[in-house]
């Protein structure tokens, strides 16, 4: 009877978890969850008007183009020709310049994010 080699379960998880580790880094990489600023900060005047922000939340309303995003800590507005494309609840990541506390402007991208809340 041929004896099973030692260490070949302890390989195979290895390869599984390095596999792992990189689908996560990869999505984290597509979401853009790497320097998300907190809509709290926003509305909380920590962040001056003409910065521009990357943030993440949840779509909460849409009329017309004007679509609003939320998250546990605040609530922004801004407009976006495509906002016919977005559906409520849904999650994005908003990339755009502070105007005032509560409004984002030169919104450059709305993009869904795949996995992370």
């Amino acid at each position: 009877m041929p004896k099973k080699k030692k260490g070949s379960n302890s390989k195979i998880l290895v390869v599984v978890l390095l596999i792992a580790l990189v689908a996560v880094a990869i999505i984290i990489y597509h979401d853009g969850l790497v320097g998300v600023t907190p809509l709290g900060d926003i509305n909380n005047l920590q962040v001056d008007s003409g910065t521009t922000v990357t943030i993440k939340g949840e779509v909460t309303l849409v009329i017309g183009t004007w679509v609003t995003v939320a998250d546990s800590t605040g609530l922004i507005g801004f407009n976006w020709a495509n906002a016919d494309s977005l559906d409520p609840h849904t999650l994005v990541v908003v990339r755009g310049v502070v105007s005032t506390p509560i409004t984002l402007t030169d919104v450059t991208s709305v993009v869904q994010v795949w996995l992370f809340a």
